[in-house]
């Protein structure tokens, strides 16, 4: 358990911002102090680090070793002292020295940049704990764990949305981070698809209209992940499900192309064959979604999901069987067939 914050305490946008590298040099320095004496600040620190640190690139690595030279005179000394080692950052025992030393170098380019994807993605994180609380959606959305089905029970009308009471703490902090950063000129259109996340937990006709509207916006800004489109295909999905006529081509269509697509990680693989076995199953096609959710068994076997996919694989075998049994048992059956060539 972490020791309690003492009013001396920096804010911790402050040491967001350290493990960035964008503070000043003198508030950097000061606040280093402070982290070599206080175990809450210095776990932060160690958090925030391995955080930023989670998907440097090969190339990231690479100009690492390039950037010693070219460093301002006050990064030299934070260097040379993070390399001296426990003397005067003792936390560095815990957190090893070369990772720390590396994110120092590399936050004097990258630090802004840092920051904000950090930002992002925890507003993600956000968004999924909520699908994960409260499973809005038939469909499996990326980088979201499992949980039951768990729909709204009462269909609000075109213009109505959720009570304040309705919607999770995560989901509200999750929004009002995307507000907020979507104020800006040239946004990360990744907040769009933050945001459309969110107004597709939600699950009401216009919360629906405006998620498509968001994923839609944030592909066209130039968002071109897998990702993205999956969760497209469920606003897709959703929407078109709800039509007097459901009409699931735009949503069997996109989930086609996302699985086309030679680069998927597993996750988005998985997630594409859920959802387009999902979008078949609406529309009755049964061979197809036993075949698809068989596809999807091969890629994930072991999770929640998997349990799901099995049950929707068990009921879709049965209504190809039961259809076959019934077409058998009605002398039309035979009466609408060819007689073969002798």
């Amino acid at each position: 358990m972490n020791a309690p914050r003492r009013p001396n305490c920096p804010d911790d946008e402050v040491i967001q911002e350290l493990a960035a590298g964008i503070l000043s040099p003198a508030m950097a320095e000061q606040t280093m102090h402070h982290v070599a004496r206080c175990n809450t600040c210095g776990a932060a620190l160690r958090r925030y680090i391995r955080e930023f640190s989670e998907e440097q690139s090969p190339d990231d690595i690479a100009i690492l070793h390039q950037l010693e030279s070219s460093k301002p005179q006050w990064q030299k000394r934070l260097v040379r002292e993070l390399i001296a080692g426990g003397r005067r950052f003792p936390w560095l025992k815990i957190a090893p020295a070369a990772v720390a030393l590396a994110l120092v170098i590399f936050a004097v380019i990258q630090g802004p940049a840092l920051l904000a994807d950090f930002k992002v993605k925890k507003a993600a994180k956000l968004v999924a704990t909520a699908f994960t609380d409260r499973r809005t959606t038939l469909m499996r959305l990326p980088a979201v764990e499992h949980s039951d089905y768990k729909p709204f029970t009462v269909e609000l009308g075109p213009e109505s949305g959720r009570g304040m009471d309705e919607i999770p703490t995560s989901l509200h902090d999750a929004t009002g981070a995307a507000n907020d950063n979507l104020r800006a000129a040239n946004a990360d259109p990744r907040w769009l698809q933050v945001q459309g996340r969110a107004l597709l937990w939600e699950s009401t006709p216009s919360s629906l209209e405006k998620a498509e509207k968001d994923f839609e916006k944030a592909r066209s800004s130039g968002l071109a992940s897998p990702s993205l489109e999956i969760d497209l295909a469920a606003s897709y999905f959703e929407r078109d499900s709800r039509a007097d006529r459901p009409n699931l081509q735009r949503t069997l269509r996109l989930l086609s192309e996302v699985l086309s697509k030679p680069d998927l990680n597993r996750d988005d693989r998985a997630s594409a064959l859920f959802d387009l076995a999902i979008a078949y199953e609406k529309t009755q096609f049964w061979d197809l979604a036993v075949d698809t959710w068989e596809k999807y068994l091969q890629v994930d076997s072991s999770s929640g999901w998997a349990t799901e996919a099995r049950q929707h694989l068990k009921e879709g075998k049965a209504k190809i069987s039961g259809k076959r049994q019934q077409s058998y048992s009605d002398p039309l059956f035979f009466c609408n067939k060819k007689p073969r060539a002798l």
